[in-house]
């Protein structure tokens, strides 16, 4: 998804991708639930059953509408999202460990920086 500006009436829209070529397929006006339902139901169940693999961000409505509309498909996580929450995760690690240590000790202003 991205930010979509005056083309979408929620902000935010979101582009189909190959994920194989990197090609665009389409852009889709809303993230919205409906706005997706409404587009992916334009395809028949038995076409939707044969997706086996969607790449797309932590944002959680997505994983419960994939659900609904792609029966067999896996949900992986882009790379971006992973990257950013292992980041999140280490640097609260590092902060945690930062304030337990006195603030004088030499590994408590390694961390810091």
């Amino acid at each position: 998804d991205f930010k979509a500006g005056r083309f979408a009436t929620s902000g935010m829209s979101m582009a189909l991708m190959n994920g194989e070529t990197h090609e665009l397929i389409d852009v889709i006006e809303s993230r919205t639930n409906t706005c997706l339902r409404n587009y992916f139901y334009r395809y028949e169940y038995a076409v939707r059953a044969k997706v086996k693999l969607i790449v797309v961000d932590l944002y959680q409505p997505y994983r419960s509408l994939i659900r609904d509309l792609f029966p067999n498909a896996a949900i992986v996580a882009d790379r971006y999202h992973v990257v950013v929450q292992a980041y999140q995760a280490l640097n609260h690690v590092r902060t945690q460990t930062m304030k337990a240590l006195p603030s004088k000790d030499k590994l408590a202003r390694a961390l810091k920086r």
